[in-house]
């Protein structure tokens, strides 16, 4: 007989001829410990199959365990199994071809449905065995209006309530489900603080309501939002111009290199919160500024290497693309450095220097396509009744993407 996984979601609906049918036939069914009660109390199928149902503990005890029996066998999973659920990690797993999904339910249909509020707005989100996710957190509240999320031991709705708290989120709605679906079912709704020391029945989910998501900045950070020292920072229009010829893809990897006050980094932190944004400094007095607008901005996305180019970026994720702002008299090493990276789809330097441009373009023009921009920006200033424009010092802009020679254009 050919292997056959069937993986069953329940928990809340009962199952069908055919899902019973499959649970009779197969030569074995698994179930985690902890879903050894609720499947009991639920179904009484389970009388019928209980000889052969292997309860397993641990994710890797049931790999071991699938790769050993060849037979058609069923693994039950809570909700909908490719809802954060067993399913989608089969899948990873196992031959897609090998596997045959029944969904029931998820809990955030469910969750909804009590709630009344339409799943389209909902963003889920998981913290079950995931705290490397909880800085994201505080991203995926500020942009969606429901934020749905899978809890644990760890990551309670108590100790998430605490955490909103400490991050001054305070007018926040939160709703807490517990034993969705049973006799012992009962919702809670209160702002954080008043379920920061409230214990809840287990399992349980939460959502954050935010009314006023979607009012966060999104691009235009002015200087003076920016912690800096010295006027020492990337002048708004020409980060403007900066941002708009890197080209920003919504996933992959950013290198800001001599990244100052971070600036740069910054904005396209908050402009692309799927992108991972390095930020490469130095200067040790440089580096807090930046971890002080890091916090600043809660910009998840975004972290701060301390070091001097080219060697702090050996062993960092390899960049689609690079802004080299200063490079602390490394110039041409550091781009030999990324002349050698194939991942680098386009780097974006500035300079002050005439002399520096023309070292840099000499590095690149035989593997990148060039262009050069200078920006003179002019900024009205009050004079009397009237005003004048003073000029702000001319910034030379060198775009490089990889390709074929091309002849200067500016």
């Amino acid at each position: 007989m050919k292997q056959r996984i069937y993986v069953l979601g329940f928990g809340y609906k009962p199952f069908t001829s055919e899902e019973e049918e499959l649970l009779l036939r197969a030569t074995r069914v698994y179930l985690f410990s902890p879903q050894v009660e609720p499947f009991k109390e639920r179904y009484l199928i389970c009388q019928k199959i209980w000889p052969k149902i292997r309860v397993v503990n641990k994710l890797e005890e049931l790999y071991l365990e699938l790769e050993k029996n060849q037979e058609e066998v069923v693994v039950l999973s809570t909700g909908d199994p490719l809802f954060f659920g067993l399913g989608e990690t089969l899948l990873k797993r196992f031959p897609p071809e090998l596997i045959s999904i029944h969904p029931d339910l998820s809990t955030l249909q469910i969750f909804c449905a009590k709630l009344k509020i339409p799943v389209a707005l909902v963003k889920a989100f998981s913290l079950h065995g995931r705290d490397d996710q909880q800085e994201r957190l505080w991203q995926e509240i500020e942009f969606h209006p429901y934020l749905f999320l899978f809890t644990d031991r760890k990551n309670s709705p108590t100790s998430i309530a605490r955490l909103l708290c400490e991050r001054g989120l305070t007018e926040l709605l939160i709703h807490v489900g517990e034993k969705l679906n049973t006799p012992e079912e009962k919702i809670h709704s209160g702002k954080p603080k008043e379920f920061s020391q409230r214990l809840f029945r287990e399992p349980n989910c939460l959502m954050i309501e935010n009314p006023s998501w979607g009012s966060r900045l999104l691009f235009g950070l002015k200087e003076e939002q920016i912690e800096h020292r010295n006027n020492m920072i990337t002048k708004d229009e020409v980060r403007a111009v900066i941002l708009h010829q890197l080209r920003l893809p919504r996933r992959g990897v950013f290198w800001d290199i001599g990244a100052g006050s971070g600036a740069v980094s910054l904005e396209v932190a908050l402009l692309s919160p799927e992108l991972k944004v390095f930020s490469i400094e130095k200067d040790r007095h440089c580096v807090e500024l930046i971890l002080k607008n890091k916090k600043k901005f809660n910009l998840h996305n975004l972290e701060v290497i301390c070091g001097e180019a080219p060697y702090a970026l050996q062993g960092l994720p390899l960049p689609h693309r690079v802004f080299l702002g200063g490079s602390g008299g490394k110039l041409e090493e550091n781009l030999f450095f990324l002349k050698g990276l194939t991942s680098l789809e386009r780097i974006v330097a500035t300079f002050v220097s005439l002399k520096n441009l023309l070292r840099a373009y000499s590095v690149l023009e035989d593997s990148h396509i060039l262009q050069v921009t200078q920006i003179q920006v002019n900024r009205g200033k009050s004079i009397g009744e009237s005003f004048y424009l003073k000029a702000e010092n001319p910034v030379f802009i060198l775009q490089a993407e990889r390709g074929l020679k091309a002849s200067l254009r500016s």
